[in-house]
């Protein structure tokens, strides 16, 4: 489950304006957001990373393949809004940080989702996630939000 706090709901909310999400959706997902769960697993000797995210909108369950800094691989994933976008995946840091970078969502006009998972104890996991609008947008910004999960016994 997320760690949920003040600080936390105004970053996020913050991260969802500047991705052009509506007044009400934001308070929608702000308010929500302690129902959300996430259970990430580490497949084929670590080369895949599970993520089943759970909240009252909706699931959205996809796998991530990571590839080697020689040869990009770019996979294509169905995101919540049923969009058909590309995912390039890779472990930094020797195995400690995985990095994604997901391109191609129509409504975000070419901006790239960054997003970096790492534990930050044995039950912390923290998922940094950035926005990179294109330089020609004027309709998104740059936009940050630093989730922490704390693990369910």
């Amino acid at each position: 489950k997320p760690i949920v706090t003040e600080e936390f709901k105004k970053e996020y909310d913050s991260f969802l304006a500047n991705c052009s999400q509506s007044f009400m959706f934001r308070k929608v997902v702000i308010n929500g957001i302690g129902y959300q769960t996430e259970i990430i697993r580490q497949l084929n000797n670590g080369v895949d990373l599970e993520i089943i995210a759970t909240n009252p909108a909706g699931n959205w369950n996809r796998t991530l393949v990571a590839s080697d800094e020689l040869q990009p691989l770019n996979a294509t994933i169905t995101d919540p809004d049923g969009d058909r976008v590309q995912v390039e995946a890779w472990w930094e840091e020797n195995g400690t940080k995985h990095k994604s970078l997901l391109r191609g969502k129509p409504r975000v006009q070419g901006g790239v989702f960054e997003t970096v998972r790492y534990l930050e104890s044995d039950n912390v996991l923290v998922c940094e996630s950035g926005f990179h609008p294109t330089p020609s947008s004027t309709k998104f910004k740059y936009g940050y939000v630093s989730w922490k999960f704390r693990r369910d016994k």
